[in-house]
């Protein structure tokens, strides 16, 4: 039918003619309407010069003259397309124009959607190595003063026990203070059937050094940091309750050389899981050390010590801690983030290092219903605008530089200078998605900064509340002030308070004395504690009250 029409178009134009619009029409490669439009204005062209010639002869001699004069196809349908182009409204251009653009873009973003998905991170650095040379003292350290060997030899002696019978440990977790005398039998009983465990703890304790041995798991070939096991820890908590637990009953009967030797063991232990850890290990770490100050503490406040014992006990402990970093390390933790850098981003190319998506595919999961939510919104943010591989990696390397920083200054320093920990942190994160989802929330960074000092205030309370005591006991009054009680002797150097920079505050009271920090609130209220709504005194848990170390207290 198309074909027809067209046919009765050029019915009254010679062939040569006909011929020669269909191949300008065909040249312009144009909108099919404009081509339209031009054949007809060519075949009208093409009438109006021939209607007065009458025979078929004198037309086709014409339109040959015309053909000759157009001059060649090719030109004439480029010069007809520009025309029409031109003279197209401006509305037309617009359209034309953003389309044009829009297909640019889509190829864009087509190439580079394969760019991107192509991209494979590469895995240089053998991270879990260089955690476990890290955690050495020094790189030719003697293995044989490493207490590991006797730390894990009796804790897979343990974990056997225990898989045996999943209730084998459980009962040295029992609270002193709710253990009825069936449980203190059961108690002996366990101490008595693992008394070769705990030598073997107290003899690694004694060793100078102790560095952990990093794995993870029974994969062959896995070095993901991130999948670094620890599962000793939960038995050295355990064998510090029961060491405990034989400290309280040796009290008991009066053996009080035995309860103090077994007490610094179990701080020897603490200590040895600090320094150079995983945020992990330091954290039980402090817990043992805190453990092991209140069971002395404890002793102190139930019984009468001979004082010469005491004096033992105070220069024991002031050598145990003379030398102790109490600041909380997060030295390892960067080697997790360096091990993710390499496995969450592609090698370095044109444009740099981008994250790989199927590596952090997880990053739904972590986002919760807001990722969910907005599927695209984050898909595109991690095509475009995520940082590269070298921008997150220098953005990590300021993130814990600042860190470390922070946390060499004492928390009485930070509020001094008014800074603003949570805000300074938040600087290097921002626009990282990687760095956010894998940072702890900035409170907990700051709560962990503090529990350095928090355990340090604590620890070394302890030798104070010692030489007070000594001092009573050697004097028969309890000393004015915390001079007397340097001036006399009875103590080294008087402990600071983190919280203020000044001394740890020491008050007679009407029924002994109270030695205390002035705690999160930074405010001086007069040795008052925060109890909660069961009357259970929180030493840390608010910015309220002092921390209170002297008198042991309870509800």
């Amino acid at each position: 039918m198309k074909k027809k029409q067209k046919d009765k178009l050029f019915e009254n134009l010679p062939a040569c003619a006909a011929d020669f619009i269909k191949l300008v029409i065909k040249k312009m490669r144009y909108r099919k309407k404009v081509r339209a439009n031009v054949q007809a204005e060519l075949t009208a062209h093409f009438e109006d010069e021939l209607k007065d010639y009458k025979n078929n002869e004198e037309k086709t001699q014409k339109a040959q003259k015309m053909i000759t004069d157009f001059g060649d196809v090719k030109l004439l349908a480029v010069l007809l397309r520009r025309a029409k182009k031109r003279c197209r409204p401006l509305w037309r251009t617009i359209v034309a124009r953003t389309f044009q653009t829009i297909g640019v873009l889509i190829v864009c973003f087509i190439l580079y959607a394969v760019w991107f998905l192509i991209g494979k991170p590469i895995i240089t650095t053998n991270y879990v190595e260089v955690m476990n040379e890290t955690a050495k003292p020094f790189a030719d350290v003697d293995p044989n003063l490493n207490a590991r060997t006797y730390y894990y030899k009796a804790a897979e002696v343990l974990e056997q026990k225990k898989e045996e019978d999943r209730h084998y440990s459980d009962v040295v977790h029992i609270k002193s203070s709710e253990a009825t005398s069936e449980d203190k039998e059961k108690i002996e009983q366990w101490l008595k059937d693992n008394k070769e465990l705990l030598d073997m703890i107290a003899a690694g304790s004694r060793l100078p050094y102790y560095w952990p041995e990093y794995k993870t798991g029974e994969e062959e070939n896995s070095t993901e940091a991130i999948a670094i096991l620890m599962p000793h820890l939960a038995s050295y908590r355990t064998f510090v309750k029961a060491i405990c637990w034989r400290a309280g009953l040796k009290a008991e009967k009066g053996d009080f050389e035995g309860v103090f030797d077994d007490l610094l063991t179990c701080y020897r232990v603490g200590r040895h899981l600090k320094g150079d850890m995983t945020l992990g290990e330091q954290l039980v770490g402090i817990a043992i050390e805190a453990l092991a100050t209140e069971g002395i503490k404890k002793v102190l406040s139930l019984y009468e010590i001979d004082p010469a014992l005491l004096a033992k006990l105070q220069n024991d402990f002031e050598n145990l801690v003379a030398n102790e970093d109490f600041v909380i390390s997060f030295d390892q933790e960067k080697f997790f983030f360096y091990d993710e850098v390499q496995r969450s981003f592609t090698v370095d190319r044109i444009g740099g290092g981008h994250l790989y998506l199927k590596r952090v595919g997880h990053i739904g999961a972590l986002m919760g219903p807001s990722f969910r939510q907005n599927k695209l919104k984050f898909l595109l943010y991690l095509l475009f605008l995520h940082p590269d591989k070298q921008a997150t990696l220098d953005a990590v390397n300021k993130f814990y530089n600042n860190l470390e920083q922070l946390a060499l200054m004492s928390p009485a320093k930070q509020k001094a200078e008014n800074i603003d920990i949570e805000k300074q942190l938040e600087q290097y994160c921002k626009g990282s998605l990687f760095l956010e989802l894998l940072v702890p929330e900035f409170s907990h960074v700051i709560q962990l900064i503090q529990l350095g000092y928090r355990n340090k205030a604590q620890i070394q309370a302890t030798p104070l509340i010692i030489a007070i005591h000594r001092y009573e006991q050697d004097f028969g009054n309890l000393p004015d002030n915390l001079d007397a009680i340097e001036k006399s002797g009875y103590i080294k150097k008087l402990p600071i308070d983190p919280f203020s920079d000044k001394p740890l505050v020491y008050k007679k009271t009407n029924d002994g004395f109270t030695v205390y920090s002035v705690g999160l609130n930074f405010i001086d209220d007069g040795g008052k504690v925060y109890r909660d709504e069961d009357g259970s005194v929180r030493l840390w848990d608010r910015d309220e009250g002092d921390a209170v170390f002297w008198p042991v207290m309870g509800k």
